[in-house]
């Protein structure tokens, strides 16, 4: 080889390898240089050789083909190793690895009292290749015997009939039903019994299936799963919705080394420690046996009124956490839960919270007198009349409560501008939503002041006019008796893991203070005295203070109310002296031949007393009667009442000093009607003391803060 050709065979070499190298090609780069090396050693080496034997001539060019071979040979290795890797890699994992789909179970939910609520049971498909099983000896008695002991669901000709059909048109394989993992043991002895376990011609899937308890109380409120898509079941509606993103499993791909052979595991450092797959486990604030007692007594009211739907609430007002929903409608339900997501006009259950609003600004006391006239009220050419046609003349703030006054109430909102009244509503939270763990929760709608008409704030006094959720109405009325305090309603108090660790935490949270506790004792106060004796008396519980309102709003369609449909409602708390449950239950279009059966007083407030009745027992709340013992055996000093139930040989007794509620006990068994100024204590009676009461009708007292 001449010099000429030597050189041009470097320089080639090297152009190639800079072109390679610059295009990236590191594999074919690395090549070259070693191409490069293996000429210029070769150039080097023959330029020095010089002998003329054959046989070490030979021997030299085997050398150096044997080190052409062994550089080929690196060069491989080197590519093998550092530039297709992962190829073989993978390649090596494909023949060694098997793909296991992983997936976690949904999280389970309980109530407060840690019952279960919402888990997951094993269920198993099964699943046959019905040409493997036709053509099996014993295959069609093997279907006779699943049959006839109910693992196969059906008549038993035509399942024959139909596994036959699937069988000569070369069906592979048919899902057939569903059997628990109990089912599953018995089965899996019947197979082995046939000798069928390794034929390929019967398989039970495991699957996971969802087992909700007591769909009819907890359904609307819990949820359920459903497919979005295709491939796998999530929550749709609900809780389950609400908190999706906790309550699903885990699913992933595993990969295991294995023989496939001898379908032996690798032992090897690189397979990954088990991991909790599972979802997070909800826990409410619901109280199930609260929850039972609402749900019963709210059910029965439902079917006795015959309206055609129901919706009943428990709450702590000092918290916010929700104890109990219910739900009740005529015909298939929707996925749709009212409480929290349909707007209503309240009606008159609305009032307390317009009062405690004008007490609290010092617009009006409990004793400030209105006078309705004869119970119609005219302006800007619309009459307002009185839902009942007695009520007239002049009546205190306490009465209009109690005796449920529309008049009376639009005449305590004109003591407020439209603004001040609009404030208000916006400080009870009704224009936003209340921030509820459940989706979709709707809220009201605002409409600026600027475009109110005059009747506007008129007709929101008395509960028209404005539409709110049953949520929105049991959170602000909460305020007007826990002390003041707006609370964000909740349903989760907690989520966990399976190990008991706390993963997020839901607390009480306060979202503004709007009432003084004046005011709030206030209101309590008058609100004893409507079920006392007002419209609430049909909720009322001998032995225990109860307070509350009734409701009978209008229901309008296309804008226009229809006459002698109602929301017919009532919201109550106990005990007065310290409330620790709220209670609220609608029930929307009652029917009744008798059009007063269809109002609050009639159609709702009995259920309030029931419900107040069962909890009280529920819980072991003891009645003000026990109490009393309780305390007069403990300090013989206690205030007691200074007569017994009887009016003492027809006379009026002294009552200075008692409340309102002491002066109603006390005279419960008598005739006479009983009229309540103010509240507090009693200050002056009507008639006086030791008056004779034959032929009296009406027992007034005034009262006034100690």
């Amino acid at each position: 080889m001449t010099k000429k050709s030597k050189l041009l065979l470097l320089i080639s070499e090297i152009i190639l390898l800079i072109v390679f190298f610059l295009n990236k090609n590191y594999q074919v780069s690395l090549f070259f240089v070693m191409l490069l090396g293996y000429t210029l050693y070769l150039l080097f080496k023959w330029k020095r050789v010089k002998m003329k034997n054959r046989f070490i001539l030979r021997s030299y060019i085997s050398v150096d083909i044997i080190l052409l071979c062994f550089v080929i040979f690196l060069f491989r290795i080197l590519q093998i190793q550092f530039f297709n890797s992962e190829k073989y890699k993978d390649a090596i994992q494909r023949q060694i690895n098997i793909k296991v789909k992983e997936n976690g179970d949904r999280g389970k939910i309980y109530d407060s009292s840690e019952t279960e609520l919402v888990y997951n049971i094993e269920k198993y498909n099964i699943i046959v290749n019905p040409k493997v099983l036709m053509e099996f000896p014993r295959g069609e008695a093997f279907l006779k015997e699943l049959i006839n002991k109910g693992y196969i669901r059906g008549k038993r000709q035509e399942i024959l009939k139909k596994i036959k059909k699937l069988a000569s048109d070369n069906k592979r394989y048919r899902k057939l039903n569903e059997i628990s993992a109990i089912e599953k043991k018995n089965l899996v002895n019947i197979i082995k019994k046939y000798n069928l376990e390794n034929q390929n011609a019967i398989y039970l899937e495991e699957i996971k299936k969802r087992n909700y308890h007591k769909p009819d109380v907890y359904n609307t409120l819990i949820g359920n799963i459903g497919f979005k898509n295709k491939s796998e079941k999530e929550g749709i509606f609900g809780i389950e919705l609400f908190y999706e993103n906790y309550l699903k499993g885990i699913k992933r791909d595993r990969f295991l080394p294995i023989i496939r052979g001898l379908k032996v595991g690798v032992p090897t450092s690189e397979i990954d420690s088990k991991i909790d797959l599972d979802g997070k486990n909800l826990y409410l604030t619901i109280d199930n046996e609260i929850s039972y007692i609402l749900n019963s007594e709210m059910k029965k009211q439902f079917e006795l009124t015959k309206s055609e739907e129901a919706y009943g609430m428990v709450m702590n007002p000092n918290n916010g956490q929700i104890l109990a929903t219910s739900f009740h409608q005529k015909g298939q339900r929707n996925m749709k839960n009212p409480i929290f997501q349909s707007l209503f006009e309240p009606g008159s259950i609305f009032k307390p919270i317009i009062v405690a609003a004008a007490l609290e600004d010092k617009k009006i006391q409990s004793n400030t007198l209105f006078d309705i006239g004869n119970g119609t009220y005219e302006k800007y050419g619309h009459t307002i009349r009185e839902s009942s046609k007695n009520l007239k003349g002049v009546l205190n703030v306490t009465e209009i409560v109690k005796k449920s006054s529309n008049i009376g109430m639009i005449l305590i909102s004109e003591k407020f501008t439209d603004y001040e009244f609009n404030e208000w509503l916006k400080k009870y939270g009704l224009y936003e939503k209340t921030g509820v763990d459940y989706p979709y929760e709707q809220s009201s709608k605002s409409i600026p002041v600027s475009k109110w008409d005059g009747l506007k704030k008129n007709n929101i006094a008395f509960g028209q006019g404005i539409a709110i959720t049953p949520l929105q109405m049991i959170t602000a009325f909460s305020a007007v008796i826990n002390g003041g305090y707006l609370y964000r309603p909740y349903i989760v108090k907690k989520v966990t893991d399976n190990n008991g660790i706390v993963i997020r935490r839901n607390l009480p949270k306060v979202r503004k203070k709007i009432l003084s506790k004046e005011t709030v004792e206030k209101m309590k106060n008058i609100m004893e005295i409507a079920v006392l004796e007002g419209t609430v008396k049909k909720a009322r519980v001998d032995g225990y203070r109860v307070g509350g309102k009734t409701g009978t709003a209008q229901i309008s369609e296309n804008g226009i109310y229809i006459k002698g449909n109602y929301l017919s409602s009532v919201i109550g708390f106990f005990p007065v002296e310290n409330p620790q449950y709220i209670i609220l239950s609608m029930f929307f279009k009652p029917q009744s031949e008798n059009e007063n059966e269809k109002y609050g007083g009639t159609a709702a407030a009995p259920v309030l007393g029931r419900i107040i009745k069962q909890i009280a027992k529920s819980k072991n709340i003891y009645s003000d009667n026990i109490k009393n013992i309780e305390i007069e055996n403990k300090d013989k000093n206690q205030k007691k009442l200074p007569y017994s139930n009887k009016i003492l040989n027809g006379k009026m007794p002294t009552l200075e000093g008692l409340t309102a509620r002491e002066v109603l006990e006390l005279l419960k068994k008598s005739n006479i009607d009983i009229k309540i100024v103010g509240t507090g204590v009693v200050v002056k009676q009507y008639p006086e003391a030791d008056t004779d009461l034959s032929g009296v009708k009406e027992i007034k007292i005034i009262l006034r803060e100690e």
